[in-house]
């Protein structure tokens, strides 16, 4: 194998593992956050349902991603740090608003997330530039970075499902709680991560 392959090998497992630490170490608690608010309500039994939205969540952000690292498009840091938290709030007021309005088809909560995933690809790529420095290629470590973001998506959202399907077998009475306690963690915190990021 030659020289230019092992490189290859080992620079694709760094990015894999650097999208993958991104999302699961407190540098990605914005995201997380952001996760937990949008799959709030899921269990188990909408496992479909959830990876399917996670690969949405991916492919949008992969795209502003890779806008934002090829610099195809200026935008402000600033703004797009302020969006996300936002994000995280309107996913959080969602569920305790869902009680009040008529149920909505999964096209609009698919449409939400991937126009939410826009936002956060601009917010990941602040790391990956970072880390980039003079590279002369991007188009390898933007698809490992991103792998390794999907991989860590998948792996919190399951985390997530295993715990709200035994919430819901095990303490039944306790659910509706925990989704409104935790939706209004959510909102709070987005709200004021929004503020203080002005």
């Amino acid at each position: 194998m030659s020289n230019l392959v092992l490189l290859s090998l080992n620079s694709g497992d760094f990015w894999l593992k650097m999208g993958f630490q991104h999302l699961l170490d407190f540098n990605g608690y914005d995201h997380m956050l952001f996760l937990w608010m949008s799959f709030l309500t899921f269990t188990f039994s909408q496992y479909k349902r959830a990876f399917f939205q996670v690969t949405l969540f991916t492919l949008a952000h992969s795209l502003t991603l890779a806008i934002s690292v090829f610099q195809w498009f200026p935008f402000s840091t600033a703004w797009v740090e302020r969006a996300i938290a936002l994000s995280i709030a309107l996913s959080a007021l969602l569920p305790l608003i869902n009680r009040y309005i008529k149920p909505q088809p999964s096209w609009v909560s698919g449409a939400l997330i991937f126009a939410f995933g826009l936002i956060h690809g601009m917010g990941f790529s602040g790391l990956l530039v970072s880390l980039l420095g003079h590279t002369e290629s991007v188009s390898m470590p933007l698809l490992f970075f991103n792998i390794g973001l999907e991989l860590g998506q998948l792996l919190f959202v399951l985390f997530l499902l295993i715990v709200q399907t035994a919430l819901q077998k095990g303490w039944p009475q306790h659910t509706e709680s925990y989704i409104r306690s935790a939706a209004l963690v959510g909102l709070s915190l987005g709200l004021y991560l929004f503020m203080t990021r002005f």
